[in-house]
């Protein structure tokens, strides 16, 4: 299935005519969707909706190859071509409801934006295969916790561990360590969620070596500073237009819903930060000492903005 934690530096192996695809990336949670979404309101970006590694319901799991969270390494014939395929929009099968322009996505000169958390961990394969761009988004862990238990999910534990043991047997001595899973940490501790977040984004830091060019943002710093959302456009290459801006500046209805899977209403602002009030002060401190030297680590990669004249 071409899944290792080997990660060597990578080389595009098809060409891109044009401006390459976005990807956006990050966790599950961390405003993956809302980011892509607003990315791809510029003028000539198009998105098509579906996450082409996620293995979860109906999702497309890169063409049904994968079955869980990946960290692909050197992809099959197969799989290359379907990450081409879904970065080029040509199958149907990563069109969604939460697409937008999607009728645009195969026209000339389109900029498509892919969102795909499960591709979190395997950058380097994505772009190797697609000409991507990443940007990678985070969100504290506390807010992630919040998340997961608003939706009744729990972090994958299990699916993970072994392709952490792999990480950790071949990592380099300047990757980032992902910290040990105390054995009695329940799957809904706050310990728990550090543990997932901190080996994502470890294995993900450790990547952004042999990517070119990966755009590292806190959501709270784009959700929350106009400033950061143009200078991300520009960065991107991607026109800054009245859609983005009106988003930025949404009052909305405020209400959180119990189980949908993606509520627009709320001010990005809002969402970014109304974690804080949700979770016990114990239950932070333990999420944030598990996770303080990659979250250190984050924050040194993050994008730094020159203020907007």
């Amino acid at each position: 299935m071409g899944v290792d934690t080997m990660v060597e530096p990578v080389r595009m192996r098809h060409p891109v005519r044009g401006l390459a695809p976005v990807l956006v990336t990050g966790m599950p949670r961390s405003g993956t969707t809302w980011l892509a979404r607003l990315l791809a309101q510029a003028p000539g970006a198009a998105m098509t909706g579906r996450e082409p590694m996620n293995p979860r319901g109906r999702q497309y799991a890169l063409g049904g190859t994968l079955e869980g969270w990946a960290r692909l390494c050197e992809p099959t014939p197969l799989q290359e071509r379907t990450l081409r395929r879904a970065y080029r929009g040509t199958t149907p099968f990563v069109y969604s409801r939460y697409g937008v322009r999607q009728s645009a996505a195969l026209l000339p000169g389109t900029r498509r934006i892919v969102k795909d958390p499960f591709a979190l961990l395997s950058m380097p394969a994505v772009h190797a295969a697609t000409g991507a761009r990443p940007v990678l988004i985070h969100r504290h862990p506390g807010a992630m916790l919040t998340s997961y238990r608003r939706m009744g999910w729990l972090p994958d534990l299990e699916e993970l561990a072994p392709i952490v043991a792999r990480y950790e047997a071949q990592r380099d001595p300047e990757d980032p360590v992902v910290p040990r899973l105390p054995a009695d940490a329940a799957a809904d501790s706050a310990t728990a969620m550090g543990w997932f977040w901190a080996a994502l984004y470890a294995m993900a830091l450790a990547d952004l070596r042999h990517v070119p060019n990966v755009v590292v943002v806190a959501h709270e710093d784009v959700a929350s500073d106009i400033a950061v959302c143009r200078a991300l456009h520009s960065e991107l290459a991607l026109p800054w237009g009245s859609a983005a801006a009106a988003e930025l500046a949404r009052k909305g209805t405020g209400r959180v819903t119990s189980t949908g899977l993606h509520n627009f209403e709320r001010p990005p602002a809002e969402v970014a930060f109304a974690w804080r009030g949700q979770l016990d002060p114990a239950e932070v401190e333990e999420v944030e000492e598990i996770t303080h030297d990659v979250r250190e680590r984050l924050a040194q990669a993050d994008f730094i903005v020159t203020p907007w004249p």
